[in-house]
């Protein structure tokens, strides 16, 4: 079953990313991954610039999660981005950490926690939803 593993990423994913928005407001994407051992490993995206693109990130680290799970190195990933969406029973969007969580038994999630920066840089979270995410690591023929 791969839902404990993904919420053993999601634990690692959430709180770094809670973390940037409460020391500099935002963060650029990042991810983790779990090697076939279970260990989990941090993972940051360079492209060698200083502030780059944010798809340009997440490409880098999906082709280079691609890379190990087609050598069998890891059996999860997350990536973490900074998103705008509509929580349930809301009509409006609002920004949110978004973690796409894949596992090498096909199961893809993306899970929000929507939040809101409030006066003094207090940011208020609100309550964590999932929606089917779309494989782009363990997916046929992506690896």
């Amino acid at each position: 079953m791969s839902r404990p593993e993904l919420d053993a990423l999601l634990n690692v994913l959430f709180p770094f990313a809670q973390q940037m928005i409460q020391k500099r407001g935002e963060f650029f994407p990042f991810g983790a991954s779990m090697a076939s051992d279970g260990e989990i490993a941090s993972v940051a995206g360079d492209v060698g610039e200083e502030r780059p693109e944010s798809q340009e990130v997440i490409d880098v680290l999906t082709e280079a999660f691609r890379q190990q799970a087609a050598l069998g190195e890891i059996k999860a990933a997350g990536i973490c981005l900074d998103a705008r969406t509509v929580p349930p029973g809301q009509t409006e969007k609002t920004d949110a950490i978004l973690a796409r969580l894949e596992h090498q038994d096909g199961e893809a999630i993306d899970v929000f926690l929507p939040y809101r920066k409030g006066l003094f840089g207090k940011v208020k979270y609100g309550e964590v939803f999932a929606t089917a995410g779309a494989p782009q690591v363990f997916a046929a023929g992506a690896v």
